[in-house]
């Protein structure tokens, strides 16, 4: 079915966007790396015979990540950071993939009988998807024991040196 959208007068333009923190790895080694993972999203509506309708949606992912400038200068200490990014990488594919399951969601929203309704409903989705990001991304972290059981293992500062 081809639905055909009317052009928004500015004033009727839906932007939900709201930024919450996913995922924080405080909890690994906050001296030495942490990491924030925020999503927001924008949605705009559009009017249709139907209703209002997601028209745009656009969904951002960022990661901050804090390191210190130097690490020690053993194989030990090295080994860790390597560890630890590849720990990252494979936190970081599955915020990509709830960044994914967000947008996906926010356009199978169905027509809503006014925008404002339409950014009610994309509000309630959004929070919901990220409540499962969390919820995902803390399993994760608590089945590898935030890293230990893929090798991320702190060595010990007098032996390491």
């Amino acid at each position: 079915m081809l639905l055909l959208a009317m052009p928004v007068a500015a004033d009727m333009v839906l932007k939900a966007r709201q930024t919450v923190d996913v995922y924080g790895s405080s909890e690994l080694e906050p001296s030495l790396a942490d990491v924030d993972y925020r999503m927001s999203w924008q949605l705009s509506g559009q009017h249709t015979d139907y209703g209002c309708r997601p028209g745009q949606v656009v969904v951002s992912l960022t990661a901050t990540v804090t390191e210190p400038l130097e690490w020690p200068q053993t194989p030990a200490w090295q080994n860790y950071r390597l560890a630890l990014t590849a720990y990252e990488r494979l936190v970081r594919e599955r915020a990509l993939l709830s960044a994914e399951w967000l947008e996906r969601s926010l356009f199978q929203i169905a027509p809503q009988e006014n925008c404002d309704q339409l950014r009610q409903v994309a509000d309630n989705v959004g929070y919901h998807q990220l409540d499962i990001a969390r919820t995902l991304l803390q399993h994760f972290q608590q089945q590898n024991d935030y890293g230990r059981n893929l090798g991320l293992i702190r060595p010990d500062s007098a032996a390491a040196e």
